[in-house]
């Protein structure tokens, strides 16, 4: 018999005539196999504010830290336009900012220039997953 079908057996056999416990039915879940067992649970949804601090500590520091990358000023402006950080949120942002520069810098330290330029043009590139065209390969501007 299968590792499932153990598990459906001695839940069965438990709740027969009564309702399954909780505790029952995860128990049968761990049993059914490691996938279900293994779900991490759902992350918090980052703020506006998180997210623009993060963008802004990321691309500066790779524009000082990359050779030959470049940060358009432009579209990073555009990032915190569309976090909508307002005046009143300016002392909590520059807390943020300082907080993620130094996790940023440790990131850094820790998986070498190369690996954390490359991590970071893949997430703010031209082609990037989190913000397209903050940093740019190559380019200088005027």
């Amino acid at each position: 018999m299968t590792q499932c079908g153990v598990a459906r057996d001695r839940t069965q056999r438990v709740s027969a005539g009564s309702r399954p416990r909780p505790a029952m039915i995860l128990l049968a879940q761990l049993l059914a196999g490691p996938a279900i067992a293994q779900v991490p649970p759902a992350a918090a949804p980052a703020s506006p504010l998180d997210s623009y601090a993060d963008a802004a500590t990321t691309t500066i520091i790779a524009e000082q830290s990359c050779p030959g990358v470049q940060m358009k000023a432009g579209q990073l402006t555009n990032l915190r336009l569309a976090a909508r950080v307002n005046t009143g949120q300016e002392p909590a942002l520059q807390e943020k900012l300082r907080t993620r520069a130094t996790q940023v810098r440790q990131q850094l330290a820790a998986v070498g220039r190369d690996a954390w330029c490359a991590n970071a043009l893949a997430a703010f590139g031209p082609d990037g997953t989190t913000a397209k065209g903050v940093l740019v390969p190559g380019t200088r501007f005027r």
